[in-house]
């Protein structure tokens, strides 16, 4: 028996006392190796290719994530430039609008001024033309009211050159008068 340790101890080698089976070993280490190879192959390639497939996804994603956010920044700030014109330009339009209706305003008081300064003129001048009528319709009446009383006074009539030089006469001194 010491014989057959012996043989057996220096069969094993240096892994023999700790009880370990080289050829076992070897066994396991190759079968070891045919698993790895077959979990290298099948395996782990394809969770490779499907995780760097899914990194790429999520980098596209993140890409996007943030061209989008840049886009809508872009955007609000577009948005915000927009409005702004906006409120501009409705100011400048309602400043015109304002402008315009004081200009109308002001034409329209001048246009009224003008129709009333004419409106009076002509009303001047009729009440002159109708006071011309007036005191010439006056006159004439006078000059017939002094032919008339003339005639009474006078008891005849006289004739039609010393009615008219009586008549202006009277009339010189009545318009001295007035």
């Amino acid at each position: 028996m010491v014989v057959e340790a012996k043989q057996v101890a220096e069969s094993a080698g240096i892994l023999g006392p700790l009880g370990v089976d080289v050829k076992l070993f070897l066994a396991q280490l190759v079968n070891f190796g045919v698993v790895m190879f077959v979990m290298w192959r099948w395996v782990y390639r394809p969770l490779l290719k499907v995780m760097d497939e899914r990194t790429g996804k999520i980098e596209t994603g993140l890409k996007q994530a943030e061209e989008a956010a840049a886009l809508r920044a872009g955007a609000e700030t577009d948005k915000e430039k927009v409005i702004m014109e906006a409120r501009l330009r409705a100011k400048e339009i309602m400043e015109e609008a304002e402008r315009l209706a004081t200009e109308e305003r002001a034409a329209s008081v001048a246009k009224a001024k003008t129709e009333v300064e004419r409106l009076v003129s002509q009303g001047k001048s009729q009440l002159a033309e109708e006071k011309t009528r007036i005191v010439q319709e006056a006159r004439a009446e006078t000059a017939e009211l002094v032919a008339l009383a003339v005639e009474k006074i006078a008891g005849e009539k006289l004739d039609m050159r010393k009615d008219e030089a009586i008549i202006r006469a009277a009339l010189t001194q009545a318009g001295g008068r007035q």
